[in-house]
């Protein structure tokens, strides 16, 4: 048995579809589309009847429909169209058989819909549109074809290693269209924009958590020097503010006739808001923070000559760098403010406090210096490793 239509097939290829998509929701997980007219006719048309539902098995595949005749008498041409139901699968015997050929224009319409209605849904993050909404199907094409590409891109991200991401961030970084990347960017929806450079940061955070967590005993102050140089945002979590390096091992004056005596502090950090330096210097994890044995048995500890010897240095480079603030300034190239500037210390590791007296010790000693903060490395990083939890929990 073949059905055939010859008054609406030779309208196929001038008929106009209707590829704007009516929307009524029949239930929680699902929802129907107004019937979209692949091939019209005045008495009998061929339609698309199709629904957007959370498919709970695959939820890529949100689309199902059916093929649909419908008819209606040359007297009714103002009455609803009546699905034809004369031909039913159930009744087919042996030899017998349907067949329904559609035309180029109505296959590439069909197709536009069915990813229209996928681009709908994907659109809308992946929920089902509320009964009277409506949507232009053409708009949501490309919508389909890019979030179809995103997706399939995102199976191959999940099946790489650590590795590989590397290698694909740095072509991207590298490529001869990345500043295409960069101008897309603005594009993105603040919400998206702002997940993106939250993705980045905490890369960023856990990278430096990385390198403190295998590098707790390094001694090597050039190592931790070149460490968080590199990593300067990690000072940030210390003062409260947005601050970048102004310098390392920068000349803040203190130089005698013989050219001898010049004082170079650690870092110059500088605040991104005001302009005012502060001034950093760095010890080791391993560098201690308190003599070995009671300075007042049994509870009273003496700092290290160490850490006595960083706070008196950097306080001369306070003093210093005060002093020689006007001469300094004229000759910068970089602007820069200076009044009373914060210093910082990082030293040592609180792990070396293993007594509630050697603590005490320690804590009366660093809240009695005015001017000049005192943290230990591992009290750095832990900063770090709270931003990190923060970031995961969406808390920030």
């Amino acid at each position: 048995m073949a059905r055939d239509d010859s008054e609406s097939w030779g309208q196929a290829n001038t008929g106009k579809v209707n590829m704007r998509a009516k929307i009524k929701q029949t239930g929680p997980d699902s929802a129907t589309i107004e019937p979209i007219t692949l091939r019209p006719g005045k008495t009998t048309r061929l339609v698309f009847k199709s629904q957007l539902v959370n498919n709970k098995q695959d939820e890529k595949k949100p689309v199902r429909g059916e093929l649909v005749w419908q008819k209606r008498k040359p007297s009714e041409q103002t009455e609803e169209w009546v699905d034809e139901t004369q031909v039913k699968l159930t009744s087919m015997t042996a030899g017998s058989g349907i067949k329904l050929e559609l035309s180029t224009d109505e296959i590439y319409q069909l197709t536009h819909v069915v990813r229209g209605l996928y681009g709908v849904y994907w659109r809308n993050g992946k929920r089902l549109p509320s009964t009277g909404d409506e949507f232009e199907l053409s708009d949501y094409v490309q919508a389909a074809k890019v979030l179809d590409t995103l997706d399939a891109t995102a199976r191959v991200i999940e099946t790489m290693n650590p590795e590989g991401l590397v290698s694909l961030f740095k072509w991207i970084a590298g490529h001869d269209n990345a500043m295409k990347v960069v101008e897309a960017l603005p594009k993105l929806a603040p919400a998206d924009l702002a997940g993106l450079n939250a993705l980045a940061g905490l890369g960023m955070l856990k990278q430096a958590l990385s390198i403190w967590n295998t590098n707790r005993s390094n001694a090597d102050e050039n190592f931790w020097q070149s460490t968080l140089t590199q990593y300067s945002f990690v000072f940030s979590q210390v003062f409260s503010m947005p601050v970048v390096i102004f310098g390392t091992k920068t000349y803040v004056g203190g130089k005698s006739l013989e050219d001898t005596g010049g004082k170079q502090p650690d870092f110059l950090l500088q605040s991104e808001l005001t302009s005012h330096v502060m001034v950093v210097e760095i010890k080791t994890p391993e560098t201690p923070l308190l003599s070995k044995s009671p300075y007042r048995p049994p509870d009273v500890f003496a700092v290290s000559r160490d850490v006595c010897g960083a706070v008196g240095q950097i306080g001369r480079y306070k003093d210093t760098f005060l002093e020689n603030y006007a001469q300094l300034h004229l000759k910068s190239k970089e602007r820069f403010l200076l009044a009373d500037p914060k210093c910082l210390v990082v030293v040592g590791n609180t792990e070396q406090l293993e007594t509630a007296d050697m603590k005490d010790s320690f804590e009366y000693f660093r809240r009695g210096q005015r001017g000049t903060e005192i943290i230990t490395f591992d009290e750095l990083f832990k900063k770090i490793e709270t931003l990190i939890r923060l970031l995961e929990s969406g808390a920030v």
